[in-house]
């Protein structure tokens, strides 16, 4: 099943000032929902069940693919584009998953995900304000 999932906001800083926080997790991360991915080893994360590998993907502030398990195949990345005066903030998940976890993706993941995704945007909205 092909995945794609986007999430934007609009923020009052510049893509320099968004970038940090973007690059930590642990103070943007909503923990009053999960907790943050944890780094096992250099370039990877364990997040819940998952096990994101960190890439370099052109134009993103951070990028990741899923690496485990092996039936999602998505890569989910950060971006910020300067629009008037303000950053859109974007995160986006594209790719697949097979099996069991097309209805695992859309009863589980993807409602948390994006409740997870909102409360790090505020998160960082917080901390540019």
């Amino acid at each position: 099943m092909k995945i794609t999932n986007c999430h934007e906001r609009i923020l009052k800083a510049s893509p320099e000032a968004i970038a940090p926080l973007i690059a930590d997790f642990d103070r943007i991360w909503p923990t009053e929902i999960g907790p943050p991915p944890r780094q096992v080893e250099d370039r990877l994360y364990e997040a819940g069940r998952m096990l994101w590998e960190e890439f370099d993907r052109p134009g993103a502030l951070r990028a990741f693919r899923v690496i485990r398990p092996d039936e999602m195949r998505l890569e989910h990345w950060f971006e910020a584009e300067t629009a008037g005066g303000a950053t859109i903030l974007r995160h986006t998940v594209d790719g697949y998953v097979d099996g069991r976890y097309e209805a695992i993706w859309r009863e589980r993941i993807e409602p948390v995900h994006d409740v997870e995704l909102e409360a790090l945007f505020d998160h960082v909205e917080a901390a540019i304000s």
